[in-house]
């Protein structure tokens, strides 16, 4: 069993939930502010934090910003609890490890479900052999970056062979970069509906397949087996590297993007990231970070600079011109469709014909 932190200001709200937890095994701890559940979160090292996020002081989403700081704890699973189904779904497009996010009032059965999900260690996803490659981009800081990344790259091998962008970050973004609506959720897939009714044709070559809800490993283990076989390449959308999730589907990868950016959190958060990926033994040259410079600034680092600061990794570069990629969001396409002769398209069009080498080979 695990230890579980459960912070909220209200004490009959943490007394109910840590009584649910308790009968089930659990060792509960206790925290009725935000200052208090960081101190608890550095002396006792929870397993997983049970979260309210509206709490006077400092609120939840602070909470989850400060212990996303402390890189020991950086990936410290979270349930997000709140009587706000918006700002629940807010914390999950802004922080990694956020498992679940439950609307109080919630059943035991529904909570003590997200609690084993959320601390169930990540499974391999077992796909049927096929001749499909596949590809992963992540995104290892929050942003669009990783998105335009694996929609440029699925745009660009489809033009070989029949693609598939499959989004499983869970919020609908695999199809809204096409300025489509998925048509699935996750309660369809639970279900037992077939993934493959919910692919979206694109172009004549590419569909993407997208999903409302946050998918467990589980759940994208049905999609994979039954996408796998559908075409040449299989381009993952992950979105943040380390959640269980995407582990989950690395293994079956020939190369793992992710994107990451100079500023400081963003080079601390990519060295988290190669770290935990290196413990799953999964290293250069099958992963390759991107670093993407926006040309927004002058910058003060070069290629070797950044390299270095990573660990000495071998690292992608990849321009990225600011307007290009708002105007590919704004029009639902990917960037090379925007300026196909710009250096941001050119430098996928070269690493879409290296996949291409890695098929054949």
């Amino acid at each position: 069993m695990a230890r579980v932190l459960v912070v909220d200001d209200d004490p009959d709200a943490r007394r109910l939930i840590g009584l649910v937890l308790r009968r089930a095994g659990h060792e509960v701890l206790y925290a009725g502010d935000g200052v208090q559940a960081l101190e608890i979160i550095s002396q006792e090292r929870p397993d997983l934090m049970i979260l309210d996020l509206m709490m006077p002081g400092m609120d939840g989403l602070e909470v989850l910003k400060a212990a996303r700081q402390r890189t020991e704890r950086a990936t410290l699973p979270v349930i997000v609890l709140t009587a706000k189904p918006q700002t629940a779904s807010a914390a999950d497009l802004s922080f990694p490890n956020v498992h679940a996010h439950l609307t109080k009032p919630v059943s035991a059965e529904t909570l003590l479900r997200a609690v084993q999900e959320a601390l169930e260690p990540p499974r391999p996803v077992s796909v049927p052999e096929s001749r499909v490659l596949e590809i992963a981009c992540g995104e290892s800081w929050p942003g669009s970056a990783g998105e335009l990344l694996a929609s440029a790259l699925a745009c660009a091998l489809a033009t070989n062979t029949l693609t598939l962008l499959a989004d499983v970050e869970g919020l609908g973004r695999g199809a809204m970069i096409f300025d489509l609506e998925p048509r699935m959720t996750v309660e369809d897939l639970e279900a037992g509906r077939d993934p493959v009714q919910g692919l979206i044709p694109v172009h004549e070559r590419l569909q993407v397949w997208s999903v409302y809800g946050r998918p467990s490993p589980a759940v994208v283990e049905w999609v994979a087996k039954r996408l796998a076989p559908q075409a040449g390449f299989l381009v993952w959308m992950v979105g943040d590297p380390s959640k269980s999730v995407a582990v989950s589907i690395f293994p079956q990868c020939r190369r793992i993007f992710f994107t990451f950016e100079s500023h400081g959190p963003g080079m601390r958060r990519a060295r988290l990231v190669l770290r935990q990926l290196e413990e799953l033994g999964l290293r250069s040259p099958r992963v390759q970070p991107v670093w993407v410079r926006r040309g927004v600034a002058p910058e003060q680092w070069t290629e070797i600079d950044v390299q270095n600061r990573l660990g000495g990794v071998p690292i992608r570069v990849w321009p990225v011109d600011p307007a290009v990629a708002y105007r590919a969001l704004q029009r639902g396409q990917s960037i090379q469709e925007i300026e196909p002769e710009s250096p941001s398209a050119r430098r996928i069009q070269e690493w879409a014909r290296e996949i291409l080498g890695l098929s054949e080979g």
